[in-house]
């Protein structure tokens, strides 16, 4: 071999462990660097076992200090005894399975409730799941192969969103990658038994904890199931066994939890359109976003038009196309029907239940509902780029990584996930605060409990409400030295036209206007509609 070659191996491999390594420093950097989005509030109100103390604030001033304590783990808590408020929380308000939740509440206590610390349990478990990459792609390829495979999910924009999300989207990675190392692992016929034994063990671990953090995971185990039987068809038994032992782990909830959420569960924010064309169209835009947004644009999606994420998609499955040809022609049938299986079965099945239920999750969410899918799919590309020669191998690798590289660094320079702390600068200490807000969804005053002073007041309700409330308020000299009016682009409930918007923020700028002068206006915009506000300050004259 000529130094030539060995040089070039040597800097493809400092390439991709420099990936590595940026991979968990960017994580460990920007864990507390942007503010908790809706969805994170109501995991952490729902990890703090106090769900059922959550009251929707009626059309009167509240103080915030009310709602703070919600928001951590009460004083006196018995740890034992506060599981049972936290899976009744969970029945009650959230779709999702308790095992997310259960690490958070374990977590709490260790870590605290700043940002950084609550987001620190998934950022850990990303980690692993990095792990279990490259245990994977070196079972199917080699030692390179496993690390091009744990590079590209550490770097992936859409994964690394989401493995600092306070959301159980990316503990669902880790158990979907770790199940997958440790089923070729379980395939493995080399001598030594109690080593097969062990990796049954974390296979069934894997399994068990994946259903208990998202149910659609559901879809992938249903694949490596497929992909036992191709492997290793003579130990059946044992795959029996494994999903067995890990029905047997999830049975409790599935018997006492999934039946009352199905209950409670709204089906109908899935729904899909009405005529056979336009149901065809709504499937199609949803895989093509899926498959746009996990391997291109990561969160930025959420700040661009849809047909962005279309666009997109549509180029990745030309490519996709290509490649799945091209596996064909570089490996054995059988191998290459692994690959495929792995990487494009999950989706498949997916698309086909949203067909036979005439719903539409493929798309919903920004990708996040087919998140499971992500490592199947980067799979397949590190199968298609360890076919490579060498010297196009090290280029194909380098241009997706220093692409996906600019995509987390640009999310962490240039968009703005601070709109809360604003709204916190804009109150004038230690005047006497109102902040009326044209929401009452739990996840936008949650937020404004998290991050605003425990002594200010806040009225907040449905968008039609607001004028009359506020105008009881404004009725003699008042309490209040400065108001903030927080007008949400998106108030979740109670939404209005766009007239009846104008119309009602006319109203309550003339009645503001009566004993209060305008001293400041400006927009507030975070990476979704939900971050989206025009704030208003007025101050007694």
């Amino acid at each position: 071999m000529s130094s030539a070659s060995t040089s070039s191996k040597d800097i493809f491999f400092y390439l991709l462990a420099a990936a590595l390594a940026l991979a968990a420093l960017l994580r460990a950097a920007y864990a507390g660097a942007r503010e908790l989005w809706y969805d994170e509030v109501l995991s952490l109100l729902l990890s703090t076992t106090q769900r059922s103390g959550y009251v929707t604030p009626p059309d009167t001033p509240v103080a915030l200090a009310d709602y703070q304590p919600l928001l951590q783990l009460p004083p006196d808590l018995n740890w034992v005894a506060g599981i049972k408020p936290l899976l009744q929380g969970i029945v009650g308000q959230e779709p999702h399975p308790p095992l997310f939740f259960l690490g958070q509440y374990a977590w709490l206590p260790l870590a605290g409730n700043g940002e950084a610390a609550l987001r620190s349990l998934n950022l850990g478990l990303s980690l692993v799941a990095i792990v279990a990459a490259y245990g994977l792609g070196r079972r199917l390829f080699h030692h390179r192969g496993g690390l091009i495979l744990a590079a590209l999910l550490g770097l992936n924009p859409f994964y690394w969103f989401h493995s600092l999300n306070l959301r159980m989207f990316g503990p669902a990675v880790t158990w979907i990658a770790l199940s997958g190392w440790a089923l070729l692992e379980v395939v493995d016929r080399r001598p030594g038994q109690r080593r097969r034994w062990w990796w049954s063990l974390v296979l069934v671990g894997a399994i068990a904890a994946g259903m208990l953090t998202y149910y659609l995971s559901l879809l992938w185990f249903i694949t490596l199931g497929i992909v036992a039987l191709v492997l290793d068809r003579r130990s059946w038994r044992r795959y029996v066994l494994c999903a067995l032992g890990a029905a047997l782990l999830s049975a409790p909830w599935f018997y006492w939890g999934l039946p009352q959420q199905l209950r409670n569960a709204d089906f109908e924010r899935f729904s899909a359109a009405t005529t056979w064309l336009e149901t065809a169209a709504q499937h199609l835009q949803g895989l093509l976003q899926v498959l746009g947004i996990q391997l291109l644009l990561g969160d930025w999606a959420t700040d661009l038009p849809d047909w962005v994420a279309i666009a997109a998609g549509s180029v990745i499955a030309l490519a996709l196309i290509v490649l799945a040809s091209q596996l064909w022609q570089r490996y054995p049938p059988q191998q290459a029907a692994l690959f495929l299986l792995i990487g494009l079965l999950p989706l498949l099945l997916l698309l086909g239940l949203d067909v036979l239920s005439g719903k539409s999750t493929l798309g919903w969410g920004f990708g996040r509902s087919a998140i499971f899918v992500l490592p199947g799919l980067l799979t397949m590309m590190t199968a298609w780029i360890v076919g490579l020669h060498p010297s196009r191998q090290q280029a194909v690798v380098a241009c997706v990584l220093a692409l996906y590289l600019t995509s987390i660094l640009g999310d962490m320079a240039l968009r703005q996930r601070q709109v809360f702390h604003q709204v916190a600068q804009a109150i004038d200490r230690p005047s006497t605060t109102l902040v009326a807000v044209n929401s009452n969804a739990w996840g936008h005053v949650l937020r404004l409990a998290y991050y605003l002073p425990s002594e200010t007041w806040l009225l907040a309700t449905a968008p039609t409400d607001l004028p009359a409330a506020l105008d009881k308020q404004l009725s003699g000299d008042g309490p209040y030295s400065q108001i903030l009016w927080l007008e949400a682009a998106n108030p979740v409930w109670g939404k209005t036209t766009p007239s009846e918007t104008r119309q009602l923020r006319q109203t309550v700028e003339t009645e503001l206007g009566r004993s209060y002068r305008l001293v400041e206006q400006q927009q507030l915009a975070g990476t979704m509609e939900l971050d989206r506000f025009r704030l208003t300050r007025w101050q007694r004259p």
